[in-house]
């Protein structure tokens, strides 16, 4: 386990945003963190939904000499966002534009973001550029499904981010974070979390990571009359019922919603491989080759019970939550 404390940042929208970051996974990423953060190199932040990638893109600017300039956010899956970037760069000048669901560009928005890094490229002032995308990025790029060009002027500097179950040595002190945050929001006394209940959330996959945990514990804090124990933490889990359909956004490319199906429909099947590919039509032999490519890209994990439902539903605004 690293020993790295936690990180406080102060910041004028939540008092205290803290980065849990004791994991062996979570030390390095900081310490690499703040290096970046002196520098004015465009910077990718590579991560699973829920994972953090937003939150840590801002404390990148938060860390920097530009904390005192504009922090200009702008999600790709805004409607019209190619318009939208140049007016967004306009207003971050000097300080940093942040674009998250960079890999929800199409290639209009994508020949658009690029001509902008051109323009921005002249200013007396320009902002520096902090991007955030699924890991398969890196792989679309790679096979030309994504504009070469443009990943490798934004990923300058790249960060991956963990999952929530590889850093399951920040879970304790997450928990007791987040429980405190969401008993100073409802205004309600925050219930200890048992170590029994602690462990029920270690054997959880945490599909959705760190804002999939805030919303279990968020429930546990408004449902639970006393302690938090293992047979309630296993209640809430068994609760979040497997989904019978998988509901995708036009435009989602055909890999993209094969990948869901996929996933989806071996959560489904609890992870029993032969009767998902037979309920595919297809056979065993593609199936055990998609999903060691959906592993490479960090988006299904062989080891645990029950991978991650792929779920094509994106929101267009989310809470924010403490990583």
């Amino acid at each position: 386990m690293n020993d790295s404390p936690t990180i406080l940042l102060d910041d004028a929208r939540n008092a205290a945003l803290p980065i849990i970051a004791r994991s062996d996974k979570m030390g390095p990423l900081l310490r690499h963190m703040r290096a970046t953060a002196q520098s004015d190199k465009p910077t990718l932040m590579l991560g699973a939904s829920g994972s953090g990638r937003s939150f840590l893109g801002k404390r990148i600017h938060e860390m920097s000499p530009r904390k005192d300039k504009p922090l200009i956010e702008i999600s790709c899956m805004e409607p019209l966002v190619s318009e939208s970037l140049i007016a967004a760069a306009v207003r971050a000048r000097g300080g940093t534009l942040l674009v998250t669901d960079l890999d929800r560009l199409d290639e209009h928005g994508q020949r658009e973001l690029r001509c902008l890094l051109a323009k921005c490229s002249e200013w007396p002032r320009p902002p520096r550029l902090v991007t955030t995308a699924l890991p398969e990025l890196e792989v679309r790029a790679k096979r030309g499904l994504f504009m070469r060009s443009l990943y490798d002027q934004v990923a300058v500097l790249r960060h991956r981010i963990p999952s929530l179950r590889e850093r399951f040595d920040d879970l304790p002190e997450l928990c007791r974070l987040l429980l405190a945050e969401h008993s100073h929001t409802e205004d309600r006394a925050a219930p200890e979390l048992l170590p029994e209940g602690l462990a029920a959330l270690r054997k959880y996959a945490w599909p959705g990571n760190v804002r999939e945990l805030s919303n279990i514990l968020l429930q546990g804090l408004l449902w639970s009359s006393g302690p938090i124990d293992g047979e309630a933490i296993t209640a809430l889990l068994s609760a979040d019922t497997t989904p019978d359909e998988v509901l995708l956004p036009i435009g989602t490319s055909l890999a993209e919603a094969q990948q869901a199906l996929i996933l989806a429909t071996l959560h489904a099947r609890s992870g029993n491989r032969q009767a998902t590919a037979r309920q595919l039509g297809i056979t065993r032999r593609t199936l055990y080759q998609k999903l060691a490519r959906y592993e490479q890209m960090g988006l299904y994990q062989a080891s645990r019970r029950k991978p991650a439902p792929a779920s094509g539903r994106h929101d267009r605004k989310r809470t924010e939550t403490p990583v």
